[in-house]
C-alpha cells in the first residue's frame, strides 16, 4: 500500500471552500515560463502512514514528467502526463494508464488527489479554472490559498527567485503534503 500511496502522490504532482470566482489570466500572480523544472523533497502524512523522498518535476506546457526517488536515490515511480493521458511506471509492476491523473489516483488509492491544482499551486498561483480564497503576505505574495477544499500554506519563498515558493504545505482531511523546492529552473 505504501508504494501505491507514493505513486499516487506522484500523480498528484502532474497535472471546495472557495468563494471568489475564477480569476482571469491578468489577475493571477506574475506570469511564469511555461517550461520549468523543480527539484526538491517531498513528505506525505496520511493518517498513520508517512513517506518522504526526492522529487524531480519537469513541466512543459501540457506535459509533465515526475520522477520520485527514495531518500537514498532509488527510483520509486515515474509519472508522465501528455496528450494521451497519464502513465505511472513503478519498479516490478506493470505500467498503469489512465486518461487523467485524477482517474489514476482514484484507481490507485480509491480517492482523487488535487492533481490539476498542484501544477498551479507549486507556482504560487490559483488554478484559474476554479474559485479560490487567497491571503497575501506583506510583499504581496500568496501566504495561503484555499481552493477545491484544499488549503495551501506558503511557508517560504526562494531567496533568488522571490516569486517562487520554496516551502509549501497542501492539506485536506487527514492528508498533508509538504514540498521543499531546492531549485527552480526555467527552460
Amino acid at each position: 500500500m505504501r508504494t501505491i500511496t507514493v505513486a499516487a502522490l506522484l500523480a498528484l504532482m502532474l497535472g471546495g471552500c472557495a468563494s471568489i470566482p475564477p480569476a482571469s489570466r491578468t489577475e493571477i500572480e506574475p506570469a511564469f515560463a511555461d517550461t520549468w523544472v523543480l527539484q526538491g523533497r517531498i513528505g506525505v502524512q496520511s493518517g498513520e502512514q508517512s513517506m518522504s523522498g526526492q522529487i524531480h518535476w519537469r513541466h512543459r506546457g501540457e506535459t509533465d514528467e515526475v520522477l520520485m526517488t527514495s531518500p537514498l536515490g532509488q527510483g520509486v515511480a515515474r509519472i508522465v502526463r501528455d496528450a494521451d493521458g497519464v502513465a505511472l511506471d513503478m519498479p516490478n509492476q506493470p505500467v498503469r494508464h489512465a486518461p487523467d491523473a485524477d482517474t489514476l489516483t482514484r484507481e490507485a488509492l480509491g480517492y482523487a488527489l488535487p492533481v490539476a491544482g498542484l501544477t498551479w499551486w507549486v507556482q504560487a498561483r490559483p488554478d484559474p479554472a476554479h474559485a479560490y480564497e487567497a491571503t497575501h503576505d506583506a510583499a504581496g505574495r500568496l501566504a495561503q490559498l484555499k481552493q477545491n477544499g484544499w488549503v495551501i500554506d506558503y511557508l517560504q519563498y526562494a531567496a533568488d527567485m522571490p516569486a517562487r515558493p520554496r516551502k509549501l504545505v497542501v492539506a485536506r482531511e487527514g492528508l498533508e503534503i509538504r514540498l521543499v523546492a531546492d531549485s527552480w529552473r526555467t527552460e
